[in-house]
């Protein structure tokens, strides 16, 4: 990557993602069923870190799809969901293989040896 290491590159999705969250609170943004979002920020951090490695691609992953489900669980009221403690739980739940395999599907293949 040049002068810019891969620290860098996740310290700046980090700084990044605090740095809008104060940005849209500073503009009167009511952030109170949006908060999870910051996860989305570290998954993302986590896949800049390794976009080669299965782990570091699964792992961001998992964080941005169980930010999607708790951003949609604390808005359960106004989209219909009756329990939403149960909806997160079981989205928690089944990311996890959901996840792997994208995450597996998303790095080249480790030579066997």
């Amino acid at each position: 990557m040049g002068l810019i290491s891969r620290n860098w590159v996740i310290w700046a999705f980090i700084f990044g993602g605090i740095g809008l969250i104060f940005l849209l609170i500073g503009l009167g943004v009511d952030l109170g069923k949006w908060w999870p979002a910051f996860f989305t920020v570290v998954g993302l951090a986590s896949i800049a870190r390794g976009v080669r490695e299965q782990g570091n691609v699964t792992l961001g992953m998992m964080l941005i799809g169980w930010s999607a489900g708790l951003i949609v669980a604390l808005h359960g009221d106004e989209l219909g969901i009756p329990h939403s403690t149960w909806f997160f739980i079981g989205v928690f739940i089944l990311w996890i293989p959901v996840a792997w395999l994208l995450g597996r599907s998303m790095t080249p293949s480790q030579p066997s040896g």
